[in-house]
Order: C-alpha cells, then sequence, then structure tokens
C-alpha cells in the first residue's frame, strides 16, 4: 500500500530467460544463442535473468515488497514463452496473474489457448494486430473470442505505436502496419462479445481521440494508463497528463480506468515513478478518494477475479 491506495498493476511484463531466448532465435543471421543473449544485455543495458522462472518471480516479489504494492498482472510477451509465466503465477498466486500472447497465425492458437485459459489458468490473451498484420474484427479470431468469452477471459488489444525495446536491443526487426493499428477496429468486437472484458493499453498509444470513442460506444472496453506516456508529444493536441486522465475520465468514467506501469526490464526492475507520479496527479486533481482506488487497484481485482475462476 502506498499511502492510502493498494495497488495492482495491470500491465507488467514478465521478460523471462526463455522470453530472450525465443527473441533471439528470430534473428536474421544469428551468432549462437549465448553469443546473442550478451549482445543484446549489452546494448540494452540490461540483464538477462537466469533459466529459473520461479526465482525471477521471487526476485518480482521482492522488488514489490520494497514499493509496497499488492499485485501484479505478468505478461508473457512472446507466443511460445507461456510456461514462464504459468509457473511464476503457480509460485505465487496471491500475488501475481497471468496473460499469455499470441500469434494469430499459428496453427496451434486455439490448442494452445485452450491449454492456457482452462488448463494453466491463465487470465486472458494479448493481441498485437499491427504487429501480426490482422484486424481485431478478422473473424479468423472468433473462436479464440468465443473461447475467451466462455472462460469470461481478458482480452488486451495494443492499438496506435508498438514500442519493443527489447526487439531493438536484440536486433529483431519489429515490421508493423499501422491500418490495424486503430482502436476502433475493436467497436464490432466488442459488441459482438459482450461477455469478454477488452484492455486498451496506454491510453491507445497515440490513437487517443479514437480510443476515447471506443469506450463512449463499448461498456465492456477498458483503458490502461501504462508507461511514461510518451505519444502525447507526437499527438496532434500534445495533451499533458492530467488532461489526458480529464478526457479519459469522462468516456471511461472511473470504473473502466486500470492503472499500469509497464515494468520488466532488469535491472531498472519497477518503474516506481510512474506509480508515483500518477498517484500524485490524481491526487492534485482532487478525484475523489473511491474513484483512485478503483483505478489502482479494485478495477483490476475485481475483473481478474472474476476471470477464469
Amino acid at each position: 500500500m502506498i499511502g492510502l491506495f493498494k495497488i495492482f498493476d495491470a500491465h507488467v511484463h514478465f521478460y523471462s530467460n526463455s522470453f530472450f531466448k525465443y527473441l533471439v532465435k528470430q534473428k536474421p543471421n544469428r551468432a549462437d544463442i549465448n553469443t546473442e543473449l550478451r549482445g543484446l544485455a549489452s546494448k540494452g543495458h540490461i540483464e538477462i535473468p537466469g533459466e529459473d522462472p520461479v526465482q525471477l518471480a521471487k526476485r518480482w516479489i521482492d522488488i514489490i515488497d520494497k514499493w509496497k504494492l499488492e499485485r501484479l498482472m505478468l505478461f508473457g510477451s512472446m507466443p511460445g514463452d507461456e510456461d514462464a509465466v504459468v509457473k511464476a503465477v503457480q509460485a505465487c498466486p496471491t500475488r501475481f496473474s497471468g496473460m499469455f500472447a499470441v500469434d494469430p497465425n499459428s496453427n496451434v492458437l486455439m490448442e494452445n489457448a485452450e491449454k492456457r485459459l482452462k488448463q494453466d489458468k491463465l487470465k486472458g490473451v494479448l493481441l498485437y494486430p499491427s504487429l501480426y498484420q490482422i484486424s481485431a474484427n478478422d473473424e479468423w479470431l472468433y473462436p479464440l473470442y468465443n473461447l475467451l468469452q466462455e472462460v469470461k477471459g481478458i482480452a488486451f488489444v495494443h492499438f496506435g505505436k508498438l514500442i519493443m525495446r527489447p526487439r531493438e536491443y536484440a536486433g529483431v526487426p519489429l515490421v508493423t502496419n499501422d491500418h490495424f493499428a486503430n482502436p476502433l477496429d475493436l467497436a464490432p468486437v466488442a459488441k459482438k462479445f459482450t461477455g469478454i472484458r477488452f484492455i486498451v493499453p496506454n491510453f491507445g498509444a497515440g490513437r487517443f481521440d479514437e480510443v476515447l470513442e471506443l469506450g463512449k460506444q463499448c461498456p465492456n472496453v477498458y483503458i490502461d494508463t501504462a508507461g511514461s506516456n510518451s505519444w502525447t508529444q507526437e499527438h496532434p493536441s500534445k495533451p499533458d497528463l492530467r488532461k489526458v486522465f480529464q478526457r479519459t475520465l469522462e468516456a471511461y468514467t472511473s470504473s473502466r480506468i486500470l492503472f499500469g506501469s509497464d515494468s520488466g526490464m532488469l535491472p531498472r526492475g519497477y518503474r516506481y515513478d510512474i506509480v508515483d507520479n500518477q498517484l500524485k496527479l490524481v491526487q492534485e486533481m482532487r478525484i475523489p478518494i473511491a474513484d483512485i482506488k478503483k483505478i489502482f487497484f479494485e478495477n483490476m481485482a475485481a475483473l481478474v477475479d472474476g476471470a477464469n475462476p
């Protein structure tokens, strides 16, 4: 608890050892894996964790205990890295919940999703439409949405500008298609699959006006506040974070906003400056304490505890 407020961070990347190995295997003309990992760590000034995800999970517990945080949503940010997140959640089930990234083009998409959601009890999926160049409303994804609806799962769908620092450090090209980056693509899906709770991160990552319109249309869409929100500098209106919060509260109300830090890299660990700055801001804005509690803990707890019980 920070001051009056419990914290459930909705957006933390669990960058495991296997995550980095899967990543460097995608590099064209790569050297051996250990050489690539050393190069990645050196370029990004980051640490590659040891091979045991349970040890990494315990390290994260120590980190969040230091900062007095209650719970984290851990992301398996690379398709194939689900086992690391599953082991972390199983090791610390009262502190961690987990979600996993899917490759919509995989021929084992549904088989794997069934296992992870039903057997392993992960809470939902991460979708990156612009990265995998598929519309969020493509009917190819409807079986996945049906499964999520069945298990009362969560779908975290990234729109706007996609920044993936580990890829940059590894020398793996990030090829995206902005045609699939519009949050309004999610509107027909959210209206059709009303049992799914959809989350759009980073206030829409630059597609702010569209994500506000999406929130007005679809009561089962949530928004997270994650990261430094550098997109504000490139947005035509250049809103400050106070304005961003004001407009988001108007469109989503305090019941559909989720705090996130976008933490993950070691040795930096937890991005405490994000939670500190956002907590101070909402208090300066005189947002009611009950609403702040929703944004920073209660909304995500209700989503997660109601998903895939």
